[in-house]
C-alpha cells in the first residue's frame, strides 16, 4: 500500500468475510488504508481488496493463522514493512459453533478460546508499539452479548468473549494514555447458518427492536469509535437491538 502515504492504517483480523468485510469497507470509506487479514478465505479477501480499490480506497490482504504465534508475529512484521505504520487494530476474527456441555473436546476449546481470546491478546501486544508510535493508536475488539449473557450451548465461545471483555478493560488501562481501547458487542447480526427458523425467530424476539441487525450496523459503530470522540476508552457499545437489557 505504500509507506509514504499519510493516511492512517487499520488492520482488521478476519476481514475477508461477514462482519469483518463490512468493517473493512466502512473503514476504507472513512479514509483508512486497510489490511485485510484472513486465514483460509483467500478468494474472499481478494474480492474485498478489489471492492475497496474499486471504490477509490487502498487495501492489502495478508494471511496468518492466529492460532500460531509465529504467524501472528509474521503478520505484524508484514504490516510494518508494507505500510510503515499502524493506527487501528480491529480484533474481528472469530470462531463460533455449538459445543453442548458434556460433548466439548479439548481441540474445540483450544480453537474457540484461541481464536476469540488468545489471538486478540497477542495481536494487541504486538500491535502496541506500532500504535504508540502512531500517536493516535486505537484498538477495537468485537465482542458478543454472550460476554455478559453466556449461551448455554456455546460455553467455550461465551467464556472466550467474556475474557475479551476483561481484556478490553485491561488493555485500556495498560495502554493509557497513548492508546485507546474500546469494543462493540453485536447481538443477532449475522445468525449462524445452522439456525433453523424457530431459532432465528427466538433470537430476534429477544431484542427490543424485534429485528436482526446488519454487519453494516457493527461497521458503522467501529468507524464511530475510530473517527469520533477521542475521549472514549474502555467503552463497550452494544449493537444488539436492545437485547442486553431486554
Amino acid at each position: 500500500m505504500g509507506a509514504a502515504n499519510d493516511a492512517p492504517v487499520a488492520l482488521v483480523t478476519g476481514g475477508a468475510r461477514r462482519v469483518g468485510r463490512a468493517i473493512v469497507l466502512a473503514l476504507a470509506k472513512a479514509g483508512f488504508r486497510v489490511v485485510v487479514h484472513y486465514r483460509e478465505s483467500r478468494e474472499d479477501a481478494a474480492i474485498t481488496v478489489r471492492d475497496v480499490e474499486a471504490a477509490g480506497g487502498k487495501a492489502l490482504a495478508l494471511r496468518a493463522d492466529l492460532l500460531r504465534m509465529t504467524e501472528i508475529e509474521g503478520l505484524f512484521g508484514s504490516v510494518a514493512e508494507a505500510c510503515g505504520r499502524l493506527d487501528l487494530l480491529v480484533n474481528s476474527a472469530s470462531a463460533f459453533y455449538a459445543t453442548p456441555l458434556g460433548s466439548v473436546l479439548e481441540p474445540q476449546w483450544d480453537e474457540l478460546v484461541g481464536t476469540n481470546l488468545k489471538a486478540p491478546f497477542f495481536c494487541a501486544q504486538l500491535a502496541a508499539p506500532l500504535l504508540v508510535a502512531s500517536g493516535r493508536g486505537q484498538i477495537v475488539n468485537v465482542l458478543d452479548t454472550a460476554a455478559t449473557r453466556p449461551f448455554p450451548a456455546y460455553l467455550p465461545y461465551s467464556v472466550a468473549k467474556a475474557g475479551l471483555l476483561a481484556l478490553t478493560h485491561g488493555l485500556a488501562r495498560a495502554l493509557a494514555p497513548k492508546v485507546r481501547v474500546n469494543a462493540v458487542a453485536p447481538g443477532p447480526v449475522l445468525l449462524p447458518e445452522e439456525f433453523d427458523e424457530a431459532q432465528r425467530r427466538r433470537a430476534v424476539d429477544a431484542t427490543l427492536l424485534k429485528r436482526a441487525g446488519t454487519p453494516e450496523d457493527v461497521a458503522r459503530t467501529v468507524v464511530f469509535l475510530a473517527t469520533g470522540p477521542d475521549y472514549l476508552t474502555g467503552a463497550v457499545i452494544p449493537v444488539d437491538g436492545g437485547r442486553s437489557i431486554a
